[in-house]
Formats: C-alpha cells, sequence, structure tokens
C-alpha cells in the first residue's frame, strides 16, 4: 500500500475532512517514528511495527527490510 492508499483509506473510513485531518496530522508522526526504528535496526533485519489510531478505527502496519539503499517500506491498513 502506498501513502497516497493510506489516505484514500483514511477517507474511507472518517469521510473526506476528518480521514484527510487524519492523515495530515497523525500519519506524519507515524512515519517519523518509525523511521527512527528503520535507522536503529541492524543490517538485514526485518523491521516491523504497528501502529493503532487513536479511536481504534484503524491500524497501520509498517514493515521493512534494513538495507544499505532508502528504505522501502510496505504499509497495511
Amino acid at each position: 500500500m502506498t501513502v497516497k492508499e493510506i489516505e484514500q483509506e483514511l477517507v474511507r473510513r472518517y469521510g473526506l475532512a476528518e480521514g484527510q485531518r487524519v492523515y495530515q496530522t497523525i500519519v506524519p508522526g507515524i512515519l517519523a517514528d518509525y523511521l527512527k526504528m528503520y535507522k536503529k535496526a541492524k543490517l538485514g533485519s526485518m523491521v516491523r511495527e504497528t501502529y493503532i489510531l487513536e479511536d481504534g478505527r484503524g491500524r497501520i502496519r509498517l514493515s521493512a527490510l534494513k538495507t544499505r539503499e532508502p528504505a522501502l517500506i510496505n504499509a497495511e491498513m
């Protein structure tokens, strides 16, 4: 799932205004937190984390294999 697809899923679950608000306020923090963990991980390790939205209506699962290349993060909702 791409970042754009995460936004679309949030809009589907919450409606246009609330979905965009969640996307703009919460998703950047989730990505920043995940990237901190990714940077600390050892090369070759799989970095996985699940974030539960405040209201419990959704989960965002991020995972990526730590490599020397830029992270290719897999996202699920």
